[in-house]
């Protein structure tokens, strides 16, 4: 590897390769140039005297892709562990008036104080790409683009959640792509989020279906099938159910990603299958309180027999 200079060598670890043939390599090397990297291969003897501004002796040490957090909000940060003695309907109900709240300039501090803590957090811990639905995210991509991570972010929308009206949600949505979009070297991208499937009316999905035409290169992002509810207001939406409303609409496709899951059955799963949408499945959200033995989860392994997608928010 004589030449130029390269920017990280790492040598000697034990590396996930999680390409299409999923490689492990017990004593593996990884070298970075310019940003970028561009050889995985096993270590050779000299690799650690590789000419590098960086040469890390990854002996003991696991070398991988970063982990992606699929499904999160990232503002709330400061408030892990306020609900966890709460059930279920108490923690959505608290939670509701927060966020509520959330977009007053005098709590400005305590998002971006979220947004640090969690850039923090996913640094220590492996994560280096995010999905983000906030009130406010600017301060989310700055914090994100600045920590050289990689964030996609969009401001939370609903008709009937907040008392904004629409359009200033939708003028916020335009600013915050017009600003932050595509931004610190592309890791920066903004998503459409439309907050869930129980609290839009069908009125502000065609809205923001005319935003996906609008923008067709952003990601769609949204709760779907989370709670029991989520049907029933589907059906007084004029829809047969959830999948159905956005199948409607024109949202159900491959740029969908959708959180939670929950209490979707056989014939979600065909039909997001069929629609090469992708489930952000969410398990940490029932280890914050004790949920009914008879609650349903997300049903992962049909998902992932039926070929979705499913990533870990």
């Amino acid at each position: 590897m004589a030449g130029s200079t390269k920017d990280v060598v790492v040598h000697d670890a034990i590396v996930l390769t999680v390409d299409e043939d999923n490689r492990l390599f017990e004593r593996g090397t990884v070298i970075v140039e310019d940003g970028r990297i561009v050889e995985v291969r096993p270590s050779a003897e000299g690799d650690d005297d590789i000419a590098a501004e960086r040469v890390i002796d990854g002996d003991g040490l696991v070398a991988m892709p970063g982990l992606v957090n699929a499904h999160t909000h990232l503002e709330m940060t400061p408030l892990i562990g306020a609900f966890s003695e709460m059930g279920f309907r108490d923690l959505v109900a608290n939670m509701t008036v927060l966020v509520d709240k959330l977009d007053d300039d005098e709590l400005a501090y305590f998002r971006r104080a979220g947004y640090e803590l969690a850039a923090l957090n996913f640094l220590r811990g492996g994560v280096t790409t995010v999905n983000s639905m906030d009130t406010l995210p600017g301060q989310g991509a700055e914090v994100f683009g600045e920590a050289g991570l990689r964030g996609f972010f969009g401001p939370t929308m609903t008709d009937l959640y907040w008392d904004v009206p629409i359009d200033d949600q939708i003028d916020r949505f335009r600013e915050f792509v017009d600003e932050y979009h595509d931004t610190y070297d592309g890791r920066i991208r903004a998503t459409i989020c439309p907050h869930d499937d129980w609290s839009c009316s069908r009125e502000f999905w065609e809205r923001t279906a005319d935003l996906a035409a609008e923008y067709p290169d952003l990601v769609v992002h949204t709760h779907l099938l989370e709670l029991d509810e989520s049907n029933k207001m589907a059906r007084s939406n004029g829809a047969a159910d959830s999948i159905g409303l956005l199948e409607e609409v024109g949202l159900l496709d491959e740029r969908l990603v959708a959180a939670h899951f929950r209490v979707a059955d056989d014939e979600d799963v065909r039909r997001t299958a069929d629609a090469n949408a992708a489930v952000a499945h969410c398990p940490s959200i029932f280890a914050y309180w004790n949920p009914d033995p008879d609650m349903q989860w997300t049903p992962v392994p049909e998902l992932r027999d039926a070929v979705v997608d499913v990533g870990l928010g």
